[in-house]
Parts: structure tokens; C-alpha cells; sequence
């Protein structure tokens, strides 16, 4: 079975990273405290499933796609809302889950539960690092300081902190997982 992801064209490719420029796309957030990318992944991963589960204004079901991500709240900007300012705490996440591309923001349910909002997510280049395996902290810094390191060879600017992203349920054999760790850039 086929999971929708997020729109996007390689323009580079360099065995496990690439350049790639994303279309945009609506996505549902929820903060989340969590002391790593791993709990955070987990403890937003509930509400934002009960929000596509049908708890939303209709209590209409929302396809599942890919990827669900997470990045440092303290470093993400979300549409809509002030940046979020340093005196942030670093256990705070933002933890989403990409929406089906038939929504729009004028017909995608809204949620019932407060702490979960849907905004658009503007089209944008993002280095991104692929890794397999079972998800660990340890390879998301590997992949972090390769894809960090790769960024400057291409002559490219981050502009975003690092967001990490898995494809697959937990049920999936770890050889077979697909992980990312991308970053917004710009071209310099």
C-alpha cells in the first residue's frame, strides 16, 4: 500500500543526501516536552493520530501519509504564530504529521483538541540525509553532521534547524525503515 508523501523534485542527488525543492503542503503540529527526537516522536504522535482518527469538527477520518517529523521547538517557525524565541525550553518539539494534498486550509477539518493546529507549510529547498534502521538518537547525529557537513560543500545556507523524519509504523522490520534528517537551505 501506497502512503502519500509531501511533493517534492530532487534537484541533487549524492548517494544517502540530496537537494530537494518541496512543493507546499498543509501539515497538523502539536508541542510536545520530550528529552529527544524519539520521545517527542511518541508523545505527539497520539494526538495527532486522534486528530486524523476523527476528532475534528466533522469527526471525518484523514488518510494517513508520510513522514511524521519533529524538530526543537526553540528553533522552528510555524505560520501564524511568532517565531518562538530562545528563552524557549530545548525539551519542547514540534511534532506533525503532513496532510493529504486534496485539502485545502478553507476544507480541512478543523481539530477538536486545542493543543493540535493545521497550518500551511510553504514551498521550500531542505538538504535531507536518509538512514535506515531502527530510529536512534545516535544516528540521527550522524546523519546530522554529515548532511551539515554536505550543506557547506554545496555552497548552500541553512536557514532551519534540524528536522528528523520516519516513514514507517513501528511494526516495519528495522533493515527496511526509511529515516531522514533534513534542513531547510537556501542557495547562496
Amino acid at each position: 500500500m501506497m502512503v502519500e508523501t509531501p511533493e517534492y523534485e530532487v534537484l541533487t542527488h549524492d548517494g544517502q543526501l540530496e537537494l530537494r525543492r518541496y512543493a507546499g503542503y498543509l501539515a497538523a503540529h502539536v508541542r510536545v516536552t520530550a528529552g529527544d527526537y524519539s520521545r517527542a516522536m511518541s508523545a505527539g504522535f497520539n494526538p495527532l493520530a486522534d486528530y486524523i482518527f476523527g476528532n475534528n469538527h466533522v469527526a471525518d477520518r484523514i488518510t494517513m501519509t508520510a513522514p511524521v517529523t519533529a524538530g526543537r521547538a526553540c528553533c522552528q517557525k510555524i505560520s501564524m504564530t511568532a517565531p518562538v524565541t530562545a528563552q524557549q525550553s530545548e525539551d519542547e518539539y514540534v511534532v506533525s504529521f503532513t496532510m493529504p494534498s486534496g485539502y485545502s486550509m478553507d476544507d480541512i477539518p478543523r481539530p477538536n483538541n486545542a493543543a493540535v493546529s493545521v497550518e500551511p507549510v510553504g514551498p521550500h529547498l531542505a538538504a535531507v540525509g536518509r538512514f535506515g534502521g531502527n530510529f536512534s538518537e545516535a544516528k540521527v547525529d550522524v546523519a546530522r553532521t554529515q548532511l551539515e557537513s554536505w550543506i557547506v560543500g554545496q555552497g548552500l545556507k541553512a536557514v532551519g534547524e534540524p528536522i528528523v523524519a520516519q516513514y514507517d509504523p513501528p511494526w516495519k522490520p528495522g533493515f527496511a525503515r526509511r529515516n531522514e534528517i533534513m534542513i531547510v537551505v537556501e542557495q547562496t
